[in-house]
């Protein structure tokens, strides 16, 4: 006996078909413009970012020696300039540049200046109007390579007629001054978001060594010194990713919150290309050390690193150091 043939009702397909639709846009639709709650999104894991771009450039020291060199004396000897990532904790143990001597094993000398910015507020320096400006990264470039320490001096003067507290400058000064720089391997350069969080200016495209602007006053100070120590490494380190704060006190995206100039990212990209312009090594903390998806797990405030940021920033540094510097 011959089976019967199913007989498709195109009616019905199209039903189904439109029924299907129907709840395929209900499912896009449902909870559309509704809140989100912080739980939730907490919830939400926020894997690494593969697509993030580091600024990396690590170069050896790009100067031949020409015979004026000093002799290698088998000593791996470091001098760190900045503010907080260095300054902080000065004396005690968990000071970051003391956990890098204690991990790499060099001599490291720590010349940061707690407070201290990157630029100058003023040029030419005005030291009643703003000393601070004497521990600018360009002023002190200035001091080492001309071994004048007058700005220095006037500025802990000034700070000392207003009786204020200046006794971590004194340290770090004392200790800048008793540094032999013929036997100096590598320089460290970090600052904080400071700059960015003061609104200092970023960059003078018409005189790119502004002592006034981020990058002006680092390829000031950089150019200084590769001309008096050509045979010392320098390696300049971006700030870590630091939040902004708003008008309320809340802390907020850096990447949404400029005070002048730009976001703290803007900082971070030309201070890159200067150093590559200036062929010295450049490590970006701000996308390869801290980023903002891992920052509030590092940080103690808007800005200051904890323990655990501060091994990081370590970690980051003994890589730059051992690139192209030999450790004894």
């Amino acid at each position: 006996m011959e089976k019967k043939k199913f007989k498709l009702n195109l009616h019905i397909v199209f039903a189904v078909a439109v029924v299907l639709i129907i709840v395929l846009i209900a499912k896009k639709f449902v909870g559309f413009g509704r809140t989100i709650s912080k739980e939730e999104i907490d919830a939400i894991p926020t894997p690494e970012n593969p697509e993030i771009t580091v600024y990396d450039e690590l170069f050896s020291n790009m100067v031949e020696d020409d015979g004026t060199f000093p002799e290698d004396d088998g000593v791996t000897t470091v001098v760190c300039f900045g503010n907080s990532p260095f300054s902080d904790d000065l004396d005690a143990k968990d000071n970051l540049c003391r956990l890098f001597a204690e991990e790499t094993g060099a001599t490291v000398y720590n010349c940061s200046v707690p407070g201290s910015f990157m630029s100058s507020f003023y040029d030419p320096f005005q030291n009643d109007y703003f000393p601070m400006d004497a521990f600018s990264f360009c002023r002190l470039a200035t001091a080492i390579t001309e071994n004048d320490y007058s700005m220095v001096d006037a500025a802990l003067d000034m700070y000392d007629a207003v009786e204020y507290d200046t006794t971590d400058i004194q340290k770090s000064m004392e200790v800048l001054r008793s540094v032999d720089f013929r036997n100096v391997d590598a320089i460290f350069v970090m600052y904080d978001a400071t700059d960015y969080l003061n609104g200092r200016k970023i960059q003078n495209t018409e005189n790119l060594t502004d002592p006034t602007q981020f990058t002006g006053s680092m390829a000031m100070g950089v150019e200084m010194i590769k001309e008096k120590f050509p045979w010392i490494r320098i390696i300049v380190m971006s700030p870590t990713y630091a939040f902004g704060v708003d008008e309320n006190g809340n802390y907020i995206s850096s990447d949404v919150k400029s005070y002048g100039p730009g976001y703290l990212s803007s900082y971070v990209i030309l201070q890159a290309q200067i150093a590559y312009e200036l062929q010295v090594s450049f490590v970006d903390n701000l996308y390869g050390t801290i980023h903002e998806d891992i920052a509030a797990n590092y940080l103690i405030d808007n800005v200051h690193l904890n323990l655990d940021g501060r091994k990081l920033v370590v970690k980051r540094m003994k890589e730059a150091l051992e690139k192209y510097t030999t450790i004894y």
